[in-house]
């Protein structure tokens, strides 16, 4: 039996900068505000809370004598499919239940400019009710969470939940039992573009690095393993893919940093990028992909956004208008884990589970700063972390590490290497969050 049902309409331009507002506070709860600030949509959120609310109030208040309040004791919650509820506190729930309310159905659609919310309240599970909810939302309108085809939001990334992520390490292993990357890039024009993804893949806590770069482009440190290439004119091409292919098996590849674009190099990444197996994509090698117009195997790309909107065919506007749904899209277009850099980086799996970051600083918009990501999420596959962990493992982590070098160098004066050096120490913070018993990680 349905006891209430309550519809909220509300423009999300309402809602523009609203938590920089005096009051804010007061209409909503912390976990809303630091979710809306999470999602890079925070004036929809804060709408689709509101309305929400607002929705509930209306279906409850002819069930209650008094439901003076009970707006202001609401809270929208997502459960971790990203379908909303509402959480209230136990006096509210005690009410309520005295009324004959068993279930609290919340449905919450979306067009361009409105939010619409719509709650039921049913004495039962009742399929009345969900039928009721889904013709609530008029034409045009889309879930924004929940319902046949949810579009989630991005889980946000923070110590507690990154820190359960670290790999169980055996006392009885041995370097082979931790992965093996090989390092692909570099051309006279970059030198050192590779040479500090193989630092940052070594830090990483992977048992072996190679680095397969031109002749003459030498690793920084002497743990690196060396694969001197035939490089004619100053950059790898078809002549590297036989040596490369030998040295392929059993490695995690990461491609494409300081490489170059000519024709023979975009040749070769096609080639490599068709191969088997877990890589890393990212800098010229993404260059290549959109050149080539192909789509790579089992891949973890980590375009900033100019590469991304070579990927996609659009602008950076484009991009940084909607970057969620930016790195939604090429999730799915390239059927690959995405990496978007940038401030709050998001990193999305084809199947639409998407994180975004919470450590980074501007100090890190450096040259290199890319290369050593690329070489922290290689190092991590060949841990075994699973694409997405890895590639969100690795976003969360270099972050830390960046804000570790920020404070001891200033964002002005912090280089990418610096970045590399203070993996230790970010380690260290994450070991102290989580004392790592749990089996291996899996997705």
């Amino acid at each position: 039996m349905l006891l209430g049902l309550g519809v909220d309409l509300i423009e999300k331009s309402r809602f523009k900068n609203m938590a920089a507002r005096a009051g804010t506070a007061r209409r909503f709860t912390a976990g809303e505000l630091a979710y809306a600030a999470a999602t890079g949509r925070e004036d929809e959120a804060l709408a689709a809370a509101f309305a929400a609310k607002e929705a509930f109030f209306k279906a409850a208040s002819g069930l209650l004598d008094d439901s003076q309040g009970l707006f202001w004791q609401a809270e929208l919650v997502h459960d971790a499919n990203g379908a909303p509820q509402i959480r209230l506190g136990e006096a509210w729930q005690e009410k309520l239940s005295a009324a004959g309310v068993r279930q609290i159905l919340v449905s919450i659609t979306h067009d361009r400019e409105q939010v619409l919310a719509a709650v039921i309240l049913s004495n039962a599970a009742d399929e009345r009710a969900a039928a009721i909810m889904a013709d609530v939302a008029p034409q045009g309108f889309v879930p924004l969470y929940g319902g046949a085809d949810p579009v989630h939001l991005p889980v946000r990334l923070d110590e507690q939940l990154v820190a359960g992520w670290l790999p169980r390490r055996s006392p009885h292993a041995h370097k082979g039992d931790f992965g093996h990357v090989l390092v692909v890039g570099g051309s006279a024009a970059y030198p050192g573009a590779p040479r500090m993804a193989a630092e940052a893949a070594l830090r990483s806590g992977a048992g072996l690095v190679t680095l397969a770069a031109p002749a003459g482009i030498d690793a920084l440190s002497p743990e690196v393993i060396s694969c001197p290439l035939y490089a004619p004119n100053g950059c790898l091409g078809a002549a590297s893919a036989a040596a490369l292919q030998a040295r392929w098996a059993g490695k995690i590849p990461v491609i494409g940093m300081g490489l170059g674009r000519a024709a023979e190099t975009v040749e070769l990444v096609a080639d490599l990028a068709a191969l088997p197996g877990d890589k890393v994509l990212d800098a010229d090698g993404l260059f290549a992909l959109a050149e080539a117009k192909i789509k790579p195997r089992q891949a973890v790309l980590t375009p900033h956004s100019g590469e991304m909107a070579r990927l996609l065919g659009c602008t950076v506007a484009d991009v940084e208008a909607d970057r969620l749904s930016a790195v939604r899209r090429a999730a799915v277009d390239y059927q690959a884990v995405v990496v978007l850099k940038g401030p709050a980086t998001l990193v999305a799996a084809p199947d639409g589970r998407c994180y975004q970051n919470s450590t980074g600083n501007a100090g890190m918009a450096t040259g290199g700063s890319g290369d050593v990501l690329a070489g922290l999420i290689g190092g991590l596959l060949a841990q075994g972390m699973q694409p997405l962990r890895a590639a969100a493992f690795g976003v969360y982590l270099h972050g830390l590490a960046g804000d570790l070098a920020a404070a001891a160098q200033t964002q002005y004066a912090m280089t990418a290497l610096d970045i590399v050096r203070h993996l230790p120490a970010a380690y260290k913070r994450l070991l102290a969050a989580h004392e790592v018993t749990g089996d291996e990680i899996s997705d």
